[in-house]
């Protein structure tokens, strides 16, 4: 499962304007906030990683992927109205709470901040100029800190590498991220404003 399009500058483009877009529709832009505001809040998609890492929360991907085989060779299909109705339930079921997810919402929050705080300046770059990579010889503690402490931050190129740190990560254990994102977005459409009640 290589994962070799992730860094196209035009596809990183065209998913930060619909997550941002996402965000907006339910109220997370009304307010101005800070770089280290943005940053922070990727820090705890971290964080949520790591405690699912600990206890081995995985993606039921084929319980999942099942049900969206059965509905979308069904007579009505894949439509706005079931997942609006049926596809939360099944991603809470089978995706919620895994590390799956929050890889998936450590690069949604990235793509986000690309766009809150660089908007149309934004400059995708797929590098590691100062060898910040993630490593298989460190522990998934390890390396989320080493993408906490050297690589995440708010420049242009801070955040072209914090995306391919997570992408090089996610292939390392097997997890199709493109997939996970893509649902993740599908599900955030579907919640509603502010998720109901969050301050931020």
């Amino acid at each position: 499962m290589k994962q070799t399009n992730y860094l196209n500058p035009d596809r990183l483009t065209k998913l930060s304007q619909e997550i941002f877009d996402i965000a907006c529709a339910h109220g997370w832009h009304e307010e101005h906030f800070s770089e280290s505001h943005w940053l922070c809040l990727v820090m705890t998609e971290m964080a949520e990683a790591v405690e699912a890492d600990r206890k081995n929360q995985r993606a039921d991907m084929l319980a999942m992927n099942e049900a969206m085989r059965i509905q979308q060779e069904s007579k009505s299909g894949l439509t706005d109205k079931w997942y609006r109705n049926q596809f939360p339930l099944c991603y809470t079921w089978h995706i919620k709470g895994s590390l799956e997810e929050e890889f998936a919402d450590i690069v949604i929050r990235l793509l986000d901040m690309a766009n809150v705080i660089h908007g149309k300046k934004m400059v995708w770059k797929g590098c590691y100029p100062f060898g910040s990579v993630f490593s298989e010889n460190r522990t998934f503690p390890e390396n989320a800190w080493f993408f906490i402490s050297e690589v995440l931050n708010w420049g242009t190129m801070n955040i072209s590498d914090s995306v391919s740190y997570i992408y090089d990560w996610a292939e390392h254990l097997g997890i199709d991220l493109d997939q996970h994102i893509e649902w993740k977005m599908k599900y955030n459409q579907f919640r509603p404003y502010k998720h109901g009640g969050k301050k931020y």
